[in-house]
């Protein structure tokens, strides 16, 4: 799938998550949907970014920028 097919795919997810916001909810639903919806603008803003860098390899420093690192030290037993 290209950058551009999954931008579409983002945006229409998107506005789905939107129509279902716009309806009846409960509570707890609409947190889910407002969380989900806030994750997907922050990633269809990335892809966005990606696409128009024309980002075309994983080896892209662009798509590296991206990746997240976590250091986890492993338990010592003294």
């Amino acid at each position: 799938m290209s950058l551009t097919d999954w931008f579409e795919k983002n945006v229409q997810q998107l506005k789905d998550l939107t129509d279902l916001v716009r309806g009846e909810l409960e509570p707890l639903q609409r947190q889910v949907i407002v969380a989900l919806v806030t994750t997907d603008v922050h990633a269809r803003d990335i892809v966005e970014n990606l696409k128009n860098e024309n980002v075309s390899t994983t080896y892209d420093f662009k798509w590296m920028q991206q990746l997240r690192y976590y250091w986890e030290e492993e338990a010592t037993e003294h």
